[in-house]
């Protein structure tokens, strides 16, 4: 048998052993043969034969006929994790949409899968999802089309494929996001509110401290039954009065404030696995001005709690967190968003999102003619058209305003326009 040219064996009635040899590989210096199983007729086992010889002489790998989805994602996703470039929450959502498909097409040989296939996938993820009470928009699923396409392409690199079963289908289409912001009478209530919950968790951590020293427990604890609810008020805060991202309002530490300008560096963020990064974007850092009521209260607060932390055996510095745990350290994003839920469903905000307060910020200043480079540095855009991409929608009583002055511009009479004569040398 010639190389490549491959023999068919006879192994029971309508059962062919099809073998195709592609001589020594020169680097693993081992042979390479490929053998199938086929049942039918001789006829059919040459057809198999005949699609391995075009297989390999198209460049596919002697492996390709074998090779499972499950096998070439986790390929995929081993490839993401040793180039030691992608962050912990990007490679915790490749594992999640990895196990998604996996459920349903984890066994599939790559080469049954085609774009019907995938089609088919994308309609039983969404069943699934929606039948769990959980439905899936389509920003999502475009989330998941991106990802499989990926590993699709990884076993194209990888000689596995002949093609990408994803380019022939259309990607599942982005929702178009909602973003809702407060009025400024809803903006003023709630910041009324967050001023009585302020008080309130200021006393009742007085009187939890006055218990503790009728026990003679003042110093020597391991936490201070008090320290989150307030920092959790304070974020509010901070979110409203200068339109931070949640993450980077949990991850600001004191060593960013300046409560003599005063402002804040946004200079950091604590994401939802607890890691501590840069800011969202290619705008790294900034900072952001802060009005007076809002540092007056931020002042309050740091001298407070550095007082609370010395007795847990803490000296408050430069590194320590505006919006503290009980012990002192960063206050988990997924433990804010359990106390936020609940605390703004009682006040009559039980929709409103944390990122909402980020939208007012926005909407209100353009709407009050701050111009579009300074709310463009405020929310760390690193292009001010993404500003106005996002946010000139929401305003549209500007352009009232504009029309209105343009009518009264054109209709108000003139005196005749005055010559002025002028020197020349």
């Amino acid at each position: 048998m010639a190389k490549g040219d491959g023999s068919i064996i006879n192994r029971g009635r309508n059962l062919w052993e099809v073998q195709v040899s592609f001589g020594k590989d020169p680097i693993t210096k081992r042979y390479r043969k490929v053998s199938r199983t086929v049942r039918g007729t001789k006829a059919e086992a040459r057809k198999v034969r005949d699609q391995i010889r075009r297989e390999h002489d198209s460049g596919m790998s002697a492996d390709a006929a074998t090779v499972t989805f499950a096998e070439v994602a986790d390929m995929w996703q081993k490839s993401r994790e040793a180039s030691g470039e992608l962050s912990f929450r990007t490679l915790k959502d490749g594992e999640y949409i990895i196990a998604c498909y996996s459920r349903f097409i984890g066994g599939m040989r790559l080469a049954d899968i085609d774009p019907y296939t995938v089609e088919s996938l994308y309609a039983a993820i969404r069943k699934e999802k929606a039948d769990a009470g959980r439905p899936v928009g389509g920003t999502t699923m475009h989330k998941f089309h991106v990802v499989l396409k990926q590993i699709f392409q990884k076993a194209v690199d990888n000689d596995l494929m002949m093609r990408n079963p994803c380019d022939r289908v259309k990607a599942p289409k982005k929702d178009e996001p909602e973003r809702r912001s407060l009025t400024v009478d809803e903006g003023a209530r709630l910041l009324r509110l967050v001023d009585e919950a302020e008080e309130e968790a200021y006393r009742e951590m007085a009187e939890k401290e006055a218990r503790q020293t009728e026990r003679g427990n003042l110093f020597g604890r391991t936490a201070i039954r008090g320290l989150y609810p307030l920092g959790n008020v304070l974020a509010v805060r901070i979110g409203i009065a200068t339109g931070m991202r949640l993450g980077e309002v949990m991850g600001l530490v004191w060593g960013n404030v300046d409560l003599n300008q005063p402002c804040i560096r946004v200079a950091q963020q604590l994401t939802t696995y607890g890691e501590v990064k840069p800011p969202k974007g290619r705008c790294k850092s900034r900072t952001v001005a802060l009005d007076a009521t809002a540092a007056a209260h931020l002042e309050r607060w740091k001298r407070r709690q550095a007082v609370e932390l010395l007795k847990i055996g803490i000296k408050q510095d430069d590194t320590t967190p505006v919006c503290c745990s009980d012990t002192g350290g960063f206050y988990s994003v997924q433990n804010f968003q359990r106390w936020w839920r609940p605390w703004r469903t009682a006040r009559g905000f039980e929709s409103l999102k944390f990122h909402e307060l980020r939208h007012t910020q926005a909407t209100q200043l353009l709407a009050n003619g701050v111009d579009v480079k300074t709310v463009q540095s405020r929310l760390g855009h690193s292009d001010a058209s993404i500003t106005l991409n996002w946010y000139a929608h929401a305003v549209p009583e500007n352009d009232e305003k504009a029309a209105n002055l343009i009518g009264e511009l054109f209709a108000a009479e003139h005196d005749e326009p005055r010559i002025i004569e002028v020197r020349t040398a």
